[in-house]
């Protein structure tokens, strides 16, 4: 193995360490939110502060590291509910798009008893 797929290898361990989720998972990610935050801001009006991949880093960060939104909003230099709404927006375009899903209720009840 060549350092080159050494290097990459390790970035990716640290961004799954850091995110919760390997870099290909999250870039199909992105994918999904970019195609939906281009159909709600296509009419124009005022740019956004944050961008579908800032948003997904929020919900990211805030899931994985149980960060308080009012210390993430202070990072981004939003207020609380922006970061609030943000994270409802990611969690509901990906269940939206059928992608990513959570088992459902009696699946965890099955596999626990």
């Amino acid at each position: 193995m060549g350092r080159g797929k050494k290097a990459q290898d390790a970035k990716a361990v640290l961004f799954k360490r850091l995110y919760g989720v390997k870099p290909g998972t999250f870039h199909k990610m992105l994918l999904i939110l970019q195609k939906d935050f281009k159909a709600l801001h296509k009419s124009g009006g005022k740019p956004p502060k944050l961008t579908a991949e800032d948003k997904l880093y929020i919900a990211l960060k805030y899931l994985r590291e149980y960060r308080t939104m009012d210390s993430i909003a202070a990072e981004y230099g939003v207020c609380k509910g922006t970061v609030c709404l943000s994270i409802q927006w990611v969690e509901d375009t990906l269940v939206k798009d059928g992608t990513f899903a959570l088992p459902g209720k009696k699946a965890l009840k099955r596999k626990s008893t």
